[in-house]
């Protein structure tokens, strides 16, 4: 059964109000309901949504941890550290090779192709490995399968069918990622779960991202394949750029400086704290757009090292 997607004329759910697609091209997809082995493809090197996306200046994650779970996630990690201190646990060292399940909900015409979910792990593989600026964090992304789920009600609301979506699908630990690929409501391009959460919830660990925010995607100034990045920097234990506006301690990321608030678009020279640096406007932890993000830096690649070392790394208790 093919999966075939084509672009209409009007204005896509997420996108600008003025905007419209800017190619008109058909995917055709694998057989639905079939789990493949990856194949072919080289390792190599939120829920986030974005400002700008129909005249929304402020973003309001659905999952954003407030301040009170920010401070008990900050809690923890310094009792883990020191735990593994007193264990004198070796951290993680070389390459972190991530274990990637992606999981395509279609509606029987709209989805993902397998091609596209390709193009989306090389982009991965090319940020985290810095080859778009920044450093390389280490981290690569390893294809293990791909599975295809025809669900009208799944692809239309996976927010709302999270629990049911997860349960089914999901594979793996705390060290395999699970992406799902779907169609998010207005203005939501994605959403992720951080690695403290897992001891909670094992269930819902994973990250979920609009189809439509692939390289190559029809969603106009998302396409890059960017809120994927975004959002798997959450799933490492990444925080946003401008957490905390000006106030220590940020994002606990010493080379990050602050920002007041979260930038839209992609302007030039935007500082809006006192304190020394321009705002990170080309971080990836940030909410520009796509053709703005370019980076990691070296403290949140130590950051996200850090995290996979205290609840993802293998073999890990999580208690």
């Amino acid at each position: 059964m093919a999966c075939l997607f084509t672009l209409g004329g009007g204005p896509l759910a997420g996108a600008r109000a003025d905007s419209r697609p800017q190619r008109a091209e058909a995917w055709s997809a694998a057989e639905c309901e079939v789990a493949e082995p990856a194949r072919d493809v080289e390792s190599s090197r939120d829920m986030a949504l974005r400002p700008g996306l129909g005249g929304l200046t402020h973003a309001v994650e659905p999952r954003e941890p407030g301040p009170e779970e920010i401070a008990r996630m900050s809690a923890d990690v310094r009792r883990r550290l020191a735990e593994s201190g007193e264990r004198r646990r070796v951290p993680v060292t070389g390459e972190i090779n991530v274990p990637l399940w992606v999981h395509v909900i279609k509606d029987g015409a709209l989805g993902l192709p397998d091609a596209g979910v390709r193009r989306q792990v090389d982009t991965l593989n090319a940020a985290y490995g810095g080859r778009l600026g920044g450093v390389d964090t280490g981290v690569r992304f390893v294809l293990a399968g791909i599975t295809h789920t025809v669900s009208k009600e799944w692809f239309r609301d996976p927010l709302g069918n999270e629990a049911a979506i997860k349960t089914k699908l999901r594979v793996g630990g705390p060290e395999t990622l699970n992406l799902y690929i779907a169609q998010l409501g207005e203005l939501v391009l994605g959403y992720a779960t951080y690695p403290y959460w897992y001891q909670g919830e094992p269930a819902l660990d994973g990250v979920v991202i609009d189809w439509r925010s692939v390289p190559g995607g029809p969603l106009r100034d998302f396409d890059k394949g960017f809120t994927a990045v975004h959002e798997i920097g959450h799933w490492l234990g990444l925080l946003h750029t401008f957490e905390n506006g000006c106030a220590a301690p940020g994002d606990s990321v010493d080379d990050t400086p602050p920002e007041a608030y979260p930038t839209t678009g992609c302007p030039a020279g935007k500082d809006t704290c006192t304190e020394p640096g321009q705002d990170p406007v080309h971080n990836f932890m940030d909410y520009a757009q796509d053709r703005c993000m370019t980076n990691f830096t070296a403290g949140q690649a130590a950051r996200m090292r850090q995290m996979w070392d205290l609840y993802r790394r293998p073999a890990v208790s999580l208690a």
